[in-house]
């Protein structure tokens, strides 16, 4: 009897999981499970209220809806409009990065409320991934499923990379390891 593999959630990283898993030369039976109504998680393409399309990657602007209370916002500001506030000698405070990140979504989408809750942080030079520690928060966990010897493993943009060909390659990477290959980097 064919062992069966259980992917939990259908993002990119789980569709790309099952599709290699389906691929194998005995492939296991695949099992799917997603808790929204469609498939490719956070990845997505949204209309504005003034008719532009937004490509939404793995870390974009979640669903709103019937989730709208808990619906997140990802805001990046940078490069001519950061170059500017700083020479014209502005103080790169969180209230107003804050304030800014409020303006962009308000003209961009169309949104009136204010957030329920703001978190704000200045990278300079460089695009936000993942906070200080998370390498060592991701090994150790690694480390514990295997000393456990726990039949799981981990895949998508929470763990190693947040691009969506980082997406399909940690699912691709997840199917062997489950398959017993070792996954071509």
């Amino acid at each position: 009897m064919a062992r069966t593999v259980v992917v939990l959630g259908g993002g990119i990283s789980g569709l790309a999981a099952s599709y290699h898993l389906s691929r194998a030369p005995c492939p296991p039976k695949v099992v799917l499970v997603e808790a929204s109504e469609r498939l490719g998680g956070w990845i997505r393409s949204v209309r504005g209220p003034n008719g532009a399309v937004f490509e939404l990657g793995p870390r974009g602007i979640r669903p709103a809806g019937a989730l709208g209370a808990r619906t997140l916002l990802l805001v990046m500001l940078g490069g001519s409009w950061l170059h500017t506030l700083e020479a014209r000698g502005a103080v790169l405070s969180q209230e107003l990065l804050q304030q800014q990140a409020q303006e962009a979504a308000a003209t961009q989408l169309g949104l009136k409320e204010p957030p329920s809750h703001c978190l704000v942080h200045l990278h300079k030079n460089c695009i936000p991934q993942y906070t200080l520690g998370h390498w060592q928060k991701l090994e150790a966990a690694m480390q514990f499923l295997a000393s456990q010897r726990l039949p799981l493993t981990l895949a998508g943009a929470s763990y190693e990379g947040v691009a969506v060909n980082d997406c399909i390659e940690s699912g691709r990477q997840a199917a062997a390891r489950v398959l017993g290959s070792v996954p071509n980097s």
